[in-house]
């Protein structure tokens, strides 16, 4: 069985690059916040087939990496699972759902941290998450746009050895969703001892176009279909069929992935890293698959990269097109990311909880627009970043202060199209090892800053 991502790679002397094939299956209609670590104060520490359709016999344990549904290490209850919408593409091709009351789903790893990897949408339930028998935490795994292969909850901070996750359905819903809402779970795959992700929409301002692009606000892709008012439904996907049209993302961490789709008119993209060898990327697939990684590059060294991708003009013999998709992309980082509710960070003022009108890292936000809210967060480490949204609505000042003596003040407002959802907003390195705060004031009125998530690394 498959525990890993396997598609055809290239080794460059700047890390291991992986230009990823495969198509899709028959096309349907889309069907499905969370948090994570816990402990305060927080301490920095350092993705083939899938056949079965039920339980998976729950008989081996897993070790550091992703580990898919169908593994051995993975136990869902017999008769409770159904797979999930084939128009998307999933971890490994496939994921499985489950609507039923008490429905399990197991999964036993030897390490010290493990990621759940599920799917996010307007259909999304609550369950509940527990390792070893210990206190359960509930994931909400409601939001409004679709979000597939998407961090739903880490747990870290466990003592090295054998443990033990549980996901259990509980068949109750976000008070904002629908009364149509069906209250589903998804269980996509699992990453034992897992880095830093943050999910960057193609509206990033780290992301840069030239020449002719337009944009796909369908709901299918990641962030598309939703919008936050008064904003402009900028959210979705880039496409071109330009020959020579460009992307180019600067970006600081240890692997990056594009994620596009794959169809029976897409063409074949170059990449570059780097400005080392390119590879051509062929996004053909005989039916139409959504939120498709296509490519990645892992083993990066820990600093700035840029990543390049060209429209070719040229295609697959049976492809019926050139078109080249920029849904999004997935960039690694080490240490640890606790996210907007761990006790660590301690909010004063006026604060919005769990909002999930977004791309969230792990599915919610906290959010101001009020002057002289608060959030200060204890830390463990010598480098600390906050992770959070810059755009026109979200374009709060905010002050920065590390120990109580300020640092600087930002302007987070960015002009439309730009957004950025779970974008590295301030990082302060060598900082003396030890306990910190670092502390941020909203400075604005009637305009928001955002707090998603922050990054501690020793």
């Amino acid at each position: 069985m498959k525990r890993h991502m396997t598609c055809f790679g290239v080794l460059l002397l700047a890390g291991t690059l992986i230009s990823c094939g495969g198509g899709g299956d028959s096309p349907s209609t889309p069907a499905s916040p969370a948090s994570s670590n816990g402990g305060s104060p927080a301490n920095g520490t350092d993705p083939g087939n899938k056949t079965n359709p039920e339980s998976n016999g729950g008989g081996s344990v897993a070790t550091p990496g992703r580990v898919e549904e169908t593994d051995a290490a993975v136990s869902l209850s017999p008769g409770d699972w159904s797979p999930t919408d084939e128009n998307f593409a999933w971890s490994g091709g496939t994921a499985m759902q489950s609507k039923v009351i008490g429905a399990t789903a197991t999964f036993t790893f030897t390490g010290s941290s493990v990621r759940w990897i599920g799917g996010r949408n307007d259909q999304g339930g609550i369950a509940l998450v527990s390792v070893d028998g210990g206190p359960a935490k509930r994931v909400d795994t409601f939001a409004r746009p679709y979000e597939i292969h998407t961090p739903m909850i880490t747990i870290d901070g466990l003592t090295a050895g054998p443990h033990t996750l549980t996901i259990k359905v509980t068949g109750e819903k976000n008070p904002e969703a629908h009364a149509d809402n069906q209250a589903i779970v998804m269980v996509d795959a699992f990453d034992v001892d897992p880095p830093i992700v943050s999910h960057l929409q193609e509206t990033d301002p780290d992301v840069v176009y030239s020449g002719s692009w337009t944009h796909d606000d369908n709901a299918h892709w990641s962030g598309g279909g939703v919008r936050s008012a008064p904003d402009p439904a900028f959210g979705g996907a880039r496409f071109t069929t330009t020959t020579g049209s460009k992307v180019t993302l600067t970006f600081r961490g240890t692997s990056i992935t594009w994620q596009s789709g794959r169809s029976f008119d897409h063409g074949i993209a170059l990449v570059t890293l780097d400005g080392g060898a390119p590879t051509d990327v062929d996004t053909y697939g005989p039916a139409t698959k959504f939120q498709e990684v296509v490519f990645a590059a892992a083993g990066l060294a820990d600093a700035k990269h840029t990543l390049t991708i060209e429209a070719t003009g040229r295609k697959n013999p049976a492809s019926s097109g050139t078109k080249i998709v920029v849904d999004a992309f997935d960039v690694t980082s080490l240490g640890r990311r606790v996210q907007e509710d761990d006790p660590a960070i301690i909010y004063t003022g006026t604060w919005t909880r769990h909002n999930v009108n977004r791309v969230w890292n792990e599915g919610a936000c906290n959010t101001t627009p009020v002057a002289g809210s608060k959030a200060t967060f204890t830390f463990t480490g010598s480098s600390v970043s906050w992770i959070g949204c810059q755009k026109s609505s979200c374009g709060g000042t905010a002050r920065i202060s590390i120990d109580g003596a300020f640092v600087k003040e930002i302007h987070n407002f960015r002009p439309e199209p730009i957004e950025a959802f779970q974008h590295e907003i301030f990082r302060a390195d060598g900082l003396t090892p030890g306990q910190h705060t670092l502390t941020i004031q909203q400075m604005s009125t009637n305009s928001y800053i955002v707090v998603d998530a922050f990054d501690v690394r020793p």
